[in-house]
């Protein structure tokens, strides 16, 4: 290497020991922020840094080995790409050597324990350290040079993988831009990035290869290989993201004994788990995605024990009380008599409640098996107090899963309260919550990977690829947003499901857990001009953004029926107990925006299963009891999708029926299910579903589907599809079409009182059905009329001339193919629109005195027009003269 004289200087710039490229470049970056300054590495360069540019580089910087320092005379260290004293390899004496030492950091991995703390510090979550350095470079206007420029891009390829890295952010690609412009070469880049692997490296990756043990821990493919040289094998560290994309893992770690210690390197994918966490617990260092861990005085069992504690301390700490718990609980004050207790179980489908005193303290369990035998002995009005479990555990937040387990297992409790400092409750732990987790631990030592838990699948990569990109980046904001605000954000019900089915997302709905208002208000000051509309009464919010987009929100919440058919009572509650009021499994899904959970799937009712299988199935046996009106729903989804109702669930629609339970519906309600009905694509097979289930002797007892309504709905399928073909942009509420050819054979009286339950579509309704008797004259005239002929312009105007949209939709429906037919489409396209050329004020000047023979002459003209008889002015000013005159119009 080529050598220059420097003066030893009281700046020393180093990184972490076992640089890669992004820490020799930062070296290089770093030192023309403090010229001069010494250049250590802090254990030596490694081999797979030996190439023309880096010598080059480093060749003309004041670079001293630890060994000649005498780190007594250091003012300033300048730590870059790490904060770890551990990292520093042989600079680490300098942190106590030096007694007045100012330390500056440039590092771009997350906040550690023990890290140091600087003076300066310019910490930023990026990809590479050097986007942090060139961005600084850039402010201060100091230029690159080619070569420098090349290196910092090398550095900034290498730790973000080429731009692939989940870390990667916007700021690195503005950075590559920057260093691009100032010269760097991208074909130096790639050859000394895509370098071959030396025979040594090939020996050990196919060694590795071998002897990967792989298991599924939370969904996640997880692996560890391990493998021994006697000698130093440069850069493991390439092998690791070969070894991941080649066996298809979330995340790995490789374990290499190597002289005198263990190298550790592991690579997670976006949705793997924390590498760079759990490297620092091994005093190592990194990021979430790539981390490496250096273990000297360890053999390789040693060190593979060593990564499984601290494996088996995240994946605890991952399932910690805070995060298992359901949350808001529900609770019952302990003076309540044990009838309110026995209400609140039947009303939210719960087997055990937690009681609380008078400050609001869990004071003890109830379980429906006690308060149910206490009812039975006539003990109604006593107090919930009296017949509590009041010798119970409870757990805090950062309880451990193992300690969970222990406490609900050994303890016998079949609900474990987590509370704060003063006892209060914050959320509670079922058997069931502790069966999805140990479901999870139990397929991933098996290696099963065919059933996932409630918690398993992230679906983020999949909403960035489904969403715009502003939609996308409004999510991630709201989630932060969220976060502030103490609250929970999750994306729910059909937007959930249409994202996993691929289909378009039309609607994005939200629910919050925690404080409604104070969010949207967060949310509308983040996002100026958006127009927010709030129902207190229903725990609801509409915010509709500037944008363009619409946002609905709901609190968290529980609902109960007070009688079968009734509207229901609704109640805050937990984001599982809001899912399980849904009506169906595919409703059910949730994810979760803030940022600690950004993209995870909640699926506590197996509606992701229910997707893949295409099942409409009902969470509960007293669904349709509860709420008729599902028994449509459940209809319409199955047509919508293409599904199947479940065997269950259809024998409950059945139940329902015969029960009677119908009858407890209002008209209004049954009626605004059919309307809904009618505006779906294709209605015909969902309405012949509704009458085979007898679902539409609610609507009227003589209303039955039979073919001449199947053959009619498929008509007005033919018809609507033209209508939407040749009128994109212009809006006709088709759904009336459907809804006449739904009620085809009923009468006048029945349809009059159809009608006076629609509410807001009353008035279309009624006007479609006055005149319906003129419809059906002219259907039963077309009839009769066996020609063939084609109608003339201006017959076909008088026709339709009057008839709203609808009904000369109806009407082409009803004919089929035909003269009527072709007619009512031109004079939807073409008639309707003709006008003479000359008005009332031009025959007027020409002789009619105003009156009833200037409205017939002024239809003479118009019907000439149609019909093709005069084209243009001077025909039309003709033909009026002739009128005038009382002569012949023929010809």
């Amino acid at each position: 290497m080529p050598s220059r004289n420097f003066p030893l200087s009281d700046v020393l710039i180093t990184c972490h020991v076992n640089p890669d490229f992004d820490a020799v470049a930062s070296l290089v970056a770093a030192e023309k922020l403090y010229p001069g300054a010494a250049i250590v590495l802090p254990g030596g360069k490694p081999r797979h840094l030996n190439n023309e540019l880096v010598e080059r580089l480093l060749g003309g910087l004041n670079l001293v080995k630890a060994k000649d320092m005498d780190f007594r005379t250091v003012r300033t260290l300048v730590a870059v790409d790490t904060r770890s004293p551990e990292r520093l390899g042989l600079v680490a004496p300098v942190l106590t050597a030096s007694p007045k030492l100012a330390i500056h950091l440039y590092d771009h991995h997350p906040d550690a324990e023990g890290d140091l703390a600087g003076e300066v510090s310019r910490v930023d979550i990026v990809g590479a350290t050097v986007t942090i350095l060139t961005e600084i470079l850039r402010e201060k206007g100091i230029a690159l040079s080619p070569d420098e420029a090349t290196l910092l891009a090398l550095g900034l390829y290498e730790d973000t993988g080429n731009f692939t890295y989940f870390s990667t952010t916007p700021r690195d690609l503005a950075v590559a831009r920057h260093l691009l412009e100032s010269g760097a070469d991208l074909k130096t880049v790639a050859s000394v990035s895509s370098r071959e692997m030396s025979v040594e490296q090939i020996s050990l990756l196919n060694e590795l290869i071998g002897a990967v043990e792989s298991r599924e821990i939370r969904g996640k493919a997880l692996a560890i290989a391990m493998a021994s040289r006697e000698r130093h094998i440069d850069d493991v560290a390439v092998l690791a993201p070969k070894m991941l994309e080649v066996l298809d893992l979330d995340t790995l770690f490789i374990l290499v004994q190597m002289e005198n210690l263990v190298q550790m390197v592991a690579r997670s994918k976006k949705g793997g788990f924390d590498v760079g966490k759990i490297a620092q617990a091994l005093g190592g260092g990194g990021h979430q995605g790539a981390a490496a861990a250096a273990l000297k005085g360890l053999s390789l069992d040693e060190s593979r024990r060593a990564l499984e504690d601290v494996l088996r301390d995240y994946v605890g700490a991952l399932f910690a009380a805070g995060n298992v718990m359901v949350h808001p609980p529900l609770c019952v004050a302990e003076t309540e008599p044990l009838s309110e207790a026995m209400d609140m179980m039947s009303r939210y489908g719960l087997h055990v409640l937690l009681a609380e005193d008078r400050e609001g303290k869990v004071s003890g369990i109830v379980t429906e098996r006690s308060v149910t035998k206490a009812i039975y002995h006539g003990l109604t009005s006593y107090p919930v107090k009296e017949f509590m479990q009041s010798d119970f555990v409870t757990a805090s937040l950062d309880t451990s899963f193992y300690d969970i387990q222990k406490i609900i297992v050994e303890h016998r409790q079949r609900i474990l309260p987590v509370v704060d400092q003063e006892g209060k409750a914050l959320g509670v732990i079922t058997r069931t919550d502790l069966l999805h987790v140990l479901a999870s631990e139990a397929g991933g030592e098996e290696g099963k990977t065919s059933s996932k838990t409630p918690f398993d699948r992230n679906l983020a990569a999949m909403m960035e690829s489904r969403l715009s990109a502003p939609a996308f980046a409004l999510l991630r904001e709201m989630g932060e947003i969220a976060a502030k605000m103490g609250v929970s954000l999750y994306l729910v019900g059909g937007t959930v499901r249409d994202l996993i089915m691929l289909k378009p997302i039309h609607d994005l709905d939200f629910t919050v857990t925690g404080e409604l208002s104070g969010f949207t208000r967060a949310l509308v000051k983040a996002r100026p001009g958006g127009e927010l509309r709030t129902h207190p009464r229903f725990k609801t919010a509409t915010l509709i953004l500037p944008e363009g987009y619409k946002l609905d929100f709901s609190s968290a919440r529980v609902e109960y029926y007070e009688y079968p058919g009734a509207l229901p009572v609704v109640r805050r509650a937990s984001i599982q107990l809001d899912l399980q009021r849904r009506d169906f499994t595919v409703n059910t899904l949730a994810i979760g925006l803030n940022p600690a959970e950004f993209g995870k799937l909640l699926d506590y009712y197996r509606g992701y299963q229910d997707i893949r299988d295409g099942l409409i199935r009902v969470l509960h046996s007293l669904s349709f009891v509860e709420d008729p009106t599902r028994a449509f729903r459940a209809v319409r989804f199955e047509n919508r999708l293409g599904f199947r109702i479940s065997r269950m669930t259809a024998n409950l629609i059945s139940g329902a029926v015969a029960g009677g339970f119908l009858k407890n519906l209002s008209a209004r309600r049954i009626l605004a299910e059919i309307k809904l009905t009618c505006q779906e694509d294709e209605p015909g097979s969902a309405f012949e579903r509704l009458g085979a289930f007898g679902l539409l002797k609610s609507v009227d007892p003589n209303l039955k589907i039979g073919k001449k309504h199947l053959e009619l709905f498929r008509k007005v399928d033919r018809v609507r599809d033209w209508y939407r073909l040749t009128f994109s942009s212009r809006f006709s509420p088709l759904w009336l079409v459907y809804f006449l050819a739904l009620t085809f054979e009923l009468d006048q009286e029945s349809l009059y009182r159809l009608s006076d339950n629609m509410e807001e579509s009353r008035k279309m309704v009624r006007a479609l059905i006055s005149e319906r008797p003129f419809l059906e004259r002219v259907i039963a005239a077309n009839k009769k009329n066996e020609s063939d002929a084609p109608i003339l312009p201006s017959e076909a105007d008088e026709v339709f001339g009057n008839v709203s949209w609808p009904g000369v939709l109806y009407i082409m429906a009803r004919v089929g193919t035909g003269p009527m037919a072709r007619a009512g489409a031109s004079f939807l396209t073409t008639y309707r629109r003709v006008k003479s050329e000359l008005d009332g004020d031009d025959l007027i000047s020409m002789g009619f005195a105003p009156g009833p023979a200037l409205r017939e002459a002024l239809e003479s003209l118009r019907k000439a027009r149609l019909d093709g008889v005069i084209r243009g002015v001077e025909a039309e000013r003709e033909y009026v003269k002739k009128l005038l005159s009382g002569g012949s119009l023929e010809g």
